[in-house]
């Protein structure tokens, strides 16, 4: 199983990032998804390469191509990453916490600090295959064999879905998530679904106060999980589950610094309809959370992909080995 993380260099020496390369991955989603915010046809990445020691590595941005999700589009991303690299790459660093501590005046754009965050990791670790409960995701229209957990996204039908998933999979765990479209009339509708045994509601509501005023549900944050402040802010209000994005935290030491400063707080690592890259360090973290995370078998979302890895599911467990990235499936952006 990877480490998370390994905090010394591996050749003791100080490194440095150089010659940035920036590309874009897009392919179609095999069923188009529908949430309460967007409808997805295909999934477009900005990914991008540095080297460190001499050695290449890449990263994947989860940034969509507009802000529905977050304000970090990949435009975005593009123009704070040139903006981050002029100004770090000069600067040796030779451990994870340095390099942690090296990117976190860029909090501001988490999406791109999490590419030089990623990479850093990279360098730093072997890079061993990873082993993860898998967690899935049903979207309306999608059908598929569930283990483990199922995270249902909202819809007028909610309960109907609920019911018959419930029925079907009379032992696995359910979590609902919203996308913070809930307002005060659908708390009737929350009450109801806890007949269903709920794990957890994700992302509810927009409206902070709702969330104090709603404690005896189990409630959960993800988009507003983008800081330490803001989890404080609602682990204060009884908020006692977040899905951590790293692209969202700005990589995996800031989930770290979040597990030592909240001990009790259930940490969900969260995915972003990833391309392998990407799940691999999905997977690596929630390894380290210890949690069942948004992990599915290849090919559940996707056809295609640029990276190269060998994947294992046994008893409702995903193995896979390090993604190799073919450069040649990549658009190099000038």
């Amino acid at each position: 199983m990877a480490r998370f993380p390994d905090t010394s260099s591996k050749n003791g020496c100080s490194m440095k990032f150089s010659n940035l390369q920036y590309y874009t991955f897009e392919a179609p989603f095999k069923s188009p998804i529908k949430t309460v915010k967007a409808d997805l046809e295909t999934r477009k990445v900005l990914v991008i390469s540095l080297e460190v020691d001499d050695q290449t590595y890449f990263a994947e941005s989860n940034a969509f191509e507009t802000d529905w999700y977050h304000d970090e589009t990949i435009d975005v991303v593009y123009q704070s990453v040139e903006r981050i690299y002029k100004r770090i790459k000069e600067i040796e660093w030779q451990d994870y916490a340095e390099l942690g501590a090296l990117l976190a005046p860029f909090q501001s754009t988490p999406h791109a600090m999490a590419l030089f965050d990623y990479i850093g990791w990279q360098s730093l670790n072997e890079r061993s295959a990873v082993t993860v409960p898998l967690g899935y995701t049903l979207h309306s229209g999608h059908s598929m064999n569930l283990e483990n957990r199922v995270k249902i996204k909202w819809s007028e039908d909610v309960i109907d879905v609920v019911k018959k998933v419930r029925a079907t999979y009379p032992d696995i765990n359910i979590a609902i998530d919203a996308n913070g479209s809930l307002v005060v009339e659908d708390i009737p509708t929350l009450e109801a679904l806890m007949a269903y045994d709920i794990d957890y509601f994700e992302e509810p509501f927009s409206d902070f106060r709702l969330y104090a005023d709603n404690q005896h549900l189990p409630l959960a944050i993800d988009e507003s999980a983008s800081s330490i402040d803001q989890i404080l802010k609602y682990y204060g209000a009884g908020v006692k589950t977040i899905i951590a994005k790293y692209a969202r935290l700005g990589g995996g030491y800031p989930i770290l610094a979040i597990k030592e400063a909240i001990p009790d707080l259930r940490v969900i690592v969260g995915g972003m309809y990833e391309y392998g890259l990407s799940k691999y360090f999905t997977a690596t973290l929630a390894s380290t959370c210890g949690t069942i995370p948004d992990v599915t078998p290849r090919g559940t979302y996707f056809a295609e992909d640029y990276s190269v890895y060998d994947e294992h599911v046994e008893n409702g467990k995903l193995t896979m080995t390090f993604p190799e990235v073919d450069a040649s499936r990549l658009n190099k952006l000038d």
